[in-house]
């Protein structure tokens, strides 16, 4: 053997002194121990002393929020923390054990399983995003930050799996409630932005006053009949009157919205007064052969108030 020739050459080097040959051969197992010692670190092999400090780590692990397991190579688990276990519907260690890797996700994920991350895994040694776990129980999907990563030995070996991984379901839960309270703030500005482009203002006991400005849509159209009608009905108002001095575009939409509503009110019991009306106005009432029988029609809000107050 190499290391017996070694060892012959320097009994020869030395001169056949047993003493040094003592001290070259302790110093050879010396080496040896050191190496052994270093390879059971890297292999996180720990000695007796180290039994404390083993403990605190299982604990460490077992006490976190986190999902947290290793498998073998062919998917076998080795462990699932209690936090694992309960994120997927695992009684006990040995269920988990128990439980292919592949269970752990929904059969529909799989192919994305298969082809893309155990792929980069095995290629880069790590794959690290959202992605979804199955409740054993119930089937149902369980939203996660999923990261896997190879469990290698010292010898820079892969040996298996590991993974680090996070329940997101209430973050999920968080943004979806965000999510509704920005939809519901949305909502209410909209709503908020309705009343202040439809208001109606009551001007006595007996009328009200809705002044039109800009342009009016379908949508807008149909604020101001919710507007009107609602108002009319509230206050019991006897006369409404419809400004529309300050709409900005006057077309056959504007005149048909026009129509409608005061038809609506005019079902109420209430008189329509409509004020401001524009030649483009007038001439799609007529194109559209929308007459204004049972209609009071002034040319200015003004005029339209004094008939509404009595004198007009």
């Amino acid at each position: 053997m190499s290391s017996l020739d070694g060892a012959s050459d320097g009994s020869h080097a030395s001169g056949g002194d047993p003493s040094r040959q003592r001290i070259a051969e302790l110093e050879r197992q010396v080496a040896e121990q050191q190496r052994t010692i270093d390879a059971l670190r890297k292999a996180c092999v720990w000695n007796i002393d180290s039994r404390d400090v083993r403990e605190s780590l299982f604990q460490l692990i077992d006490s976190s929020s986190d999902f947290i397991g290793i498998a073998d190579m062919e998917g076998h688990a080795y462990y699932v923390n209690e936090a694992g276990r309960n994120m997927v519907g695992l009684g006990s260690i040995e269920e988990a054990q128990r439980t292919l890797v592949s269970n752990y996700f929904d059969p529909a994920d799989l192919p994305y399983v298969y082809e893309t991350i155990l792929p980069e895994v095995m290629r880069s040694g790590r794959w690290e995003g959202e992605f979804s776990f199955r409740h054993m129980m119930t089937g149902a999907k369980i939203p996660v930050h999923y990261s896997l990563f190879l469990a290698k030995n010292a010898k820079d070996e892969a040996i298996g799996l590991a993974t680090i991984t996070r329940d997101l379901r209430s973050m999920k839960r968080v943004e979806e409630e965000r999510q509704r309270l920005q939809e519901e703030i949305i909502r209410m500005q909209a709503l908020a932005l309705a009343e202040m482009s439809t208001p109606l203002i009551p001007i006595s006991d007996r009328a009200v006053v809705m002044p039109l400005i800009g342009t009016v849509d379908e949508a807008r159209a149909k604020q101001v009949l919710e507007t009107l009608l609602k108002g009319v009905t509230e206050r019991s108002a006897a006369i409404a009157i419809l400004d529309v001095t300050g709409v900005s575009v006057a077309d056959r939409a504007v005149a048909n919205a026009l129509v409608e509503a005061a038809r609506a009110v005019r079902l109420l019991g209430a008189q329509v007064v409509l004020t401001g009306i524009r030649p483009q106005v007038a001439r799609a009432l007529v194109d559209l052969g929308l007459g204004l029988e049972g209609l009071v029609v002034r040319g200015t809000l003004q005029s339209g108030i004094a008939f509404a107050m009595g004198r007009g």
